[in-house]
This record gives C-alpha cells, structure tokens and sequence, in this order.
C-alpha cells in the first residue's frame, strides 16, 4: 500500500501538470511547496514521511545530475521519489540507494567513510528486485530496501563504478571446505536433537519474552531496518556490525550462529536473510551450524513468539532465494526471505532438515 502522505502528494502533482499543461520544473514545485508547505533540505522537499525531488526532461530518458549521495544519505530511510516534469506529463522515479545502479560523477576515493559523488537521470534502475520502478510498485521496492545496509550500499556502487575492487572477494573453498559445507545439513539435524541446542532455544524465548514489551514499542517504528536493529539490540545487548550472525553460542563440537529476525505479523515482508559468500566461509568451518532467531511481533493483540530455526531447515530453505541486487561485483549475493517465511510462526512448526534438499541448495551457492 502506498504511504497516504506521499499518495497525496503524487495524486496533486498529477492533477496539477493535467490542469496546467505548460507547467514546468519551478512552477509544479513552488505549486506543491504553497498546497504542503514541506521542509527545505536545499534542493529537496521533505513531507510527512516522504522526501521529492523535482527535475526537468524533455525526453523519456533523463540525463540531470539528480542529488549527491550525501544528500541522498540524509534521506535515505523513507521513500525519496523524483518527480520528472516534462512538456506534457509527470512522471516518478523512487530513488533510494539500493535502487542506483551506479554513481556516475564521483571520486576514486568514494567508499564507506568517504561519501563522495553523485547520480544521474539514467543512474536510476528501472526495475528492481523483478519489480517496475513504477508508483505502483514503491511501496514494495521501498520495503526491500529498508532491510539493505548503507555501508554495504555504498560498497556495492563504488564497486559497480568501476572505482575500487572488491574488498570482500568471492569466497572460493577449498576441497576439505567444500565438504565442509555440503556436511552442514547433517549436523544442523543431529543439533536439533540435543539436549544443548534445546536449552540455547528456551534461553532465547526467555529472553524474548522478558523483553517482549519494549519488542512491542520498538515494533511501531515504521523504519524497517531500524526496528530490526532495535530488536536485535534488545536481545543481544549490543551492536553486530554486520557481521553475518548477532549470536555465537558454543555447541559441544563446534559453534552456533544465530541472526535474530523479526517480522511484524500483520505485515507482509520478505526481508534479507544472509551473505551467501559469509555463510559459506562459516559453514566450511568443522562443527558450524547456523540459525535464525525468527521473532513474530503481533502488536495487534500485544504478544511476540519466538523460533529458533536452523537456516537449513525444509520450510524456510523452501522460502529462500538468491539476490544480486544487494551485492557487489565478485560476490556470490545475498538470500532472500520470501513473503511466506512468516510460516515458521505456526504454531504446528517444527524444524526439521531435508538433507539431500539442503544438500542440493548449498551446492547451488557454491556454484554461483
């Protein structure tokens, strides 16, 4: 569903250009500054939860230097829409930075701690993640991008620039790594049946549930990814920069990873699960097993649950795919929840491993 603030907004846009055919780049922006009295961020207009930024084209394709990345990065955490005045209509384009292919004025020095550069018209993508750049599908496209990281953004375009090589390379496994991983299936299933797996289960739900009401208030938070973080916090105590688990637990031969999830029940999300070039490294590793903490938020009837759920297990595996459009030049990608993984809520759920399937699966990853 589109943000009714930003539905608005567009709707006027385009009912003005209609009555006003010759209506060029200032005249629809001093028009939507005098009905919405926005906020000024220089060049940007900033409305309840939305940010627009006009431009002028006179052809479908746009070749305008649109924002800097600095800028963008101001606002970046909702929906940044350009509102593309042409002679005869109005079109929009979302421009967050998950949604750019590429920066094309910047320095070589453009990395995460160096934000440098800008992008153009073109710069744009005009589909994403299988879906249209299109109003229509904003709302979707918006979503998926909250679940990106901006370090891991901005490392991908400088990447996709031409500007740096990539810092992390393709994990390339050796022999002994390689079966390794492939033997991962097997050992998340004999963890499931041991007496210390259960007990690290029941720890985390205890400590979901004393934290459930500030889990409740940080799940109003309509940021994606920072009411991930915030939960995430709140059971780990502390930041995780990004690495690929929040959680390292012993385990009798080896050692658990776990990445806490959440997902708000009422809401539809297919968020970001996991670098596939870090889970092979990790999973190369003798006695690895990873998991997800999966925490369902119902703030409609005040209550959260809580799985612990191996990422190999047959119904979440059965929901994931393979991304590119997060990753880097050289990388493997990143796996993707589906819409359906809110399965491992169920209360009839109960984690289990295919092993030929989950098999099959990470031998797909290694040959990407």
């Amino acid at each position: 569903m589109e943000h009714s603030a930003l539905g608005e907004a567009l709707d006027y846009l385009v009912a003005y250009k209609a009555a006003h055919r010759h209506a060029d780049k200032a005249e629809m922006s001093r028009a939507y500054e005098a009905a919405f009295t926005p906020r000024r961020a220089r060049s940007v207009f900033v409305g309840a939860g939305y940010a627009l930024r006009f431009t002028q084209a006179n052809q479908e394709n746009f070749s305008n230097t649109v924002l800097s990345l600095s800028a963008l990065r101001l606002h970046d955490h909702q929906p940044l829409v350009v509102v593309i005045v042409r002679p005869s209509e109005v079109s929009f384009l979302l421009a967050n930075s998950s949604v750019l292919a590429r920066i094309s004025h910047s320095s070589s020095e453009l990395r995460p701690d160096h934000i440098r550069g800008s992008f153009n018209g073109w710069d744009i993508m005009r589909s994403f993640a299988g879906l249209e750049n299109r109003r229509e599908n904003f709302s979707s496209i918006f979503e998926l991008h909250q679940a990106s990281v901006w370090d891991e953004t901005v490392e991908r375009l400088a990447e996709v620039s031409a500007m740096v090589k990539a810092r992390r390379p393709k994990f390339v496994p050796s022999a002994t790594q390689r079966a390794a991983i492939l033997d991962a299936p097997r050992r998340a299933a004999e963890a499931l049946d041991t007496p210390h797996y259960l007990a690290i289960s029941v720890e985390l739900a205890s400590r979901v549930q004393g934290a459930q009401r500030a889990i409740l208030d940080a799940a109003r938070n309509e940021n994606g990814n920072l009411r991930g973080q915030e939960v995430e916090r709140l059971i780990t105590g502390g930041e995780n920069g990004h690495r690929l688990d929040d959680l390292g637990v012993a385990l009798a031969d080896g050692q658990l990873s776990i990445d806490v999830k959440s997902k708000r029940l009422n809401r539809s999300s297919a968020p970001k699960a996991y670098n596939v070039d870090k889970m092979l490294d990790f999973l190369a590793q003798p006695g690895s097993v990873a998991a997800i903490l999966a925490i369902g938020i119902d703030t409609d009837r005040e209550r959260v649950v809580s799985s612990l759920v191996p990422v190999l297990d047959r119904e979440l595996l059965r929901v994931t795919g393979v991304q590119h459009h997060w990753a880097g030049r050289g990388s493997r990608g990143v796996t993707q929840f589906s819409a359906d993984w809110g399965v491992v809520f169920d209360g009839s759920h109960r984690a289990s491993i295919d092993v030929a399937a989950a098999r099959t699966f990470l031998q797909h990853l290694i040959e990407l």
